[in-house]
């Protein structure tokens, strides 16, 4: 095949050599790239200093996500590896000027330290990755720069795989692709220490994204949205997740940075596993709950944004929780999870702890820092903004936290269990007996509302909310949500108030 496929069409540009053009390929890139940018026609968006710019109420047809700081060094280098072309052949030898047809043959040729360029086009196939880099070459999957690859699975039987993107080797990592129609999952980690990066997952008939078996591994700066269709409307009765770490053994798993909304199931989940980190996702307009942590420990869960959207399509049907825990096996019992600085808003429950069908409880769970906004449901069903239902608890702490609840809703629903504590909250109302402690204050919180509800900055505290220099300090709570560092007086709930 021709190199010129791939060449611009200016022909002052022509004239200039291979390497030359794209040493000032990657000399623009640098100078009008930032290394990770997210970029939305929504006019509600708001910066965030993790880096991201968050986006809250807008379709993916409306959302870019560009990441470039993985490539831009390989531009540099004349783009040394693997080329995937929707124009190759996988007769081909997999260079420039003979890509292969399909990602599955890369798969099947790449050892560690390879790195695959993949040329955009709609791929529809299963992509099984067996091959293992390691720690320092690891073997990386990226789009060709500025291209945007699809892989497509139209909805059939994957055959052997699990996903429509199965990995089963060690130190993988791909980035930059579109997942979508898949008949099962979408993108299936199975091996240790890879990494899932910038990817849009959707439309698979269960998960999105799910981590099972391996350890090690990383999802990040991803979205996914619409999946679980298997369960679209509530037809089916019982549902998989979003984006999940789950089962198997599944070891020191971190999801970070990700935006899951708009699935048939749960929205980010971690259930059977341990050792999972949690942080700075948006998770949003779930069918069951946007979060769900079951039968798991030493759990960090911290800095989310959680929120349900009546106007969205999947609100009609569903429970709708916020941030739910709950042991279905209690097998191991769920124990050591701390839930700090996140802001969850107009869900069933915003923080909801349930029996599960075995009972049990929560052991060794500090709920701190969290501000919980105007949950839903029905006071004669026991619902409140808040919801600690009876169960055998052990060492359960609900320290920090700012509960605003409008209307008849209570803003706790709970009972006076031994196991659970609580100080230094600050409620909107009177909370039931059973959840007073001391420290607590009642009061109106006096939040900015800047933006929308949909948006976190809408929860930031201003200057004179009762929130301020009214918690404990608390040793593993040193940042907020926006990554303000806490004062030696701290303030209650997500957010530290600075003059």
């Amino acid at each position: 095949m021709s190199s010129s496929k791939y060449k611009t069409h200016s022909k002052a540009f022509h004239s200039i050599s291979f390497g030359m053009r794209l040493s000032i390929l990657a000399l623009v890139l640098s100078l009008f790239l930032s290394p990770t940018a997210f970029v939305s026609a929504d006019s509600r968006s708001s910066s965030s200093s993790t880096g991201l710019l968050k986006t809250q109420k807008t379709s993916p047809q409306q959302e870019v996500f560009v990441s470039y700081s993985a490539y831009l060094p390989m531009i540099q280098r004349a783009l040394e590896g693997f080329f995937v072309s929707p124009n190759g052949s996988d007769t081909n030898d997999g260079s420039w000027t003979k890509p292969w047809r399909t990602i599955g043959k890369a798969a099947s040729i790449v050892k560690a330290g390879d790195v695959v360029y993949i040329i955009k086009g709609v791929y529809n196939e299963y992509v099984k990755i067996r091959a293992s880099g390691t720690e320092l070459e690891p073997i990386k999957f990226l789009p060709y720069p500025g291209d945007h690859p699809v892989i497509d699975g139209n909805y059939k039987d994957p055959g052997s795989n699990v996903g429509l993107v199965d990995i089963y080797g060690d130190y993988i990592y791909i980035s930059g692709l579109e997942v979508r129609n898949s008949g099962l999952m979408g993108v299936y980690v199975y091996g240790n220490h890879d990494i899932v990066d910038n990817m849009y997952v959707h439309h698979c008939k269960e998960n999105g994204i799910l981590i099972n078996h391996g350890n090690y591994s990383i999802i990040q700066n991803s979205r996914v949205w619409r999946n679980v269709l298997s369960n679209e409307f509530g037809v089916q009765g019982y549902w998989s997740t979003g984006l999940s770490a789950a089962r198997a053994g599944v070891q020191y798993a971190t999801i970070r940075h990700n935006i899951v909304w708009e699935n048939w199931g749960e929205g980010l989940s971690s259930f059977e596993a341990d050792q999972i980190i949690m942080e700075d996702n948006i998770v949003h307009d779930n069918f069951s709950t946007n979060i769900y942590i079951s039968d798991s420990t030493n759990i960090l869960f911290q800095r989310n944004f959680v929120y349900t959207d009546p106007s969205s399509y999947v609100f009609p049907y569903g429970e709708h929780g916020g941030i739910m825990m709950g042991d279905e096996r209690y097998n191991p019992p769920s124990a050591n999870i701390t839930i700090i600085n996140n802001i969850a808003f107009g869900n069933q429950g915003n923080f909801w702890w349930w029996p599960g069908v075995q009972g049990g409880g929560m052991k060794n769970v500090l709920i701190g820092n969290n501000t919980f906004v105007n949950g839903i449901g029905d006071p004669n069903l026991g619902r409140g903004g808040v919801i600690i239902s009876q169960g055998e608890h052990q060492n359960v702490r609900f320290e920090n936290n700012l509960v605003q609840q409008d209307g008849a809703l209570p803003v706790i629903a709970t009972f006076d269990q031994p196991g659970v504590t609580y100080s230094h909250n600050l409620w909107s109302k009177q909370p039931w007996e059973a959840a007073s402690g001391p420290g607590d204050i009642i009061g109106d919180p006096l939040f900015a509302h800047t933006e929308n509800p949909f948006a976190a900055e809408w929860y930031r505290l201003t200057g004179l909310s009762p929130a301020i220099n009214g918690a404990l300090t608390l040793p593993n709570v040193t940042y907020d949500y926006f990554w303000n560092q806490r004062e030696p007086a701290p303030d209650i709930g997500a957010h530290e108030f600075l003059p």
